[in-house]
């Protein structure tokens, strides 16, 4: 019975050590702070592809309409930096908490970068 758990364990634990993203991002946050209604907000989210193979972004997409993302296009070649950019556009006051939802050729889990602020008059 020990083995059995042992090995389960071993399992989760590979599992858990694969699903990490091969991208390697300098800030999956941001604090935009105060934001003055009407305002565009630009964000940029940095990386880089430490793995051995060439990455494509397929898709990136913010969580609401408020958010237009930007990445690129091309594939990403090993130890190569580049970013993803978003404008965010705010309209109504008050604390907002948002993503970006990005899938890669590297991997079937998503990831998820983050930032926040509240929207002032």
């Amino acid at each position: 019975m020990k083995k059995v758990t042992f090995i389960i364990m071993l399992g989760i634990a590979v599992a858990a050590v694969a699903a990490v993203s091969p991208l390697s991002w300098k800030t999956t946050s941001l604090d935009l702070g105060e934001v003055k209604a009407g305002v565009s907000k630009n964000l940029e989210f940095e990386f880089t592809n430490e793995t051995a193979e060439a990455i494509t972004i397929l898709d990136a997409k913010g969580s609401c309409g408020c958010t237009n993302v930007q990445y690129p296009k091309g594939a990403i070649e090993p130890g190569a930096t580049a970013s993803i950019s978003a404008t965010f556009i705010s309209k109504n006051t008050g604390v907002f908490k948002k993503n970006i939802k990005i899938k890669t050729s590297a991997s079937e889990e998503f990831t998820y970068l983050h930032f926040n602020g509240e929207v002032v008059l």
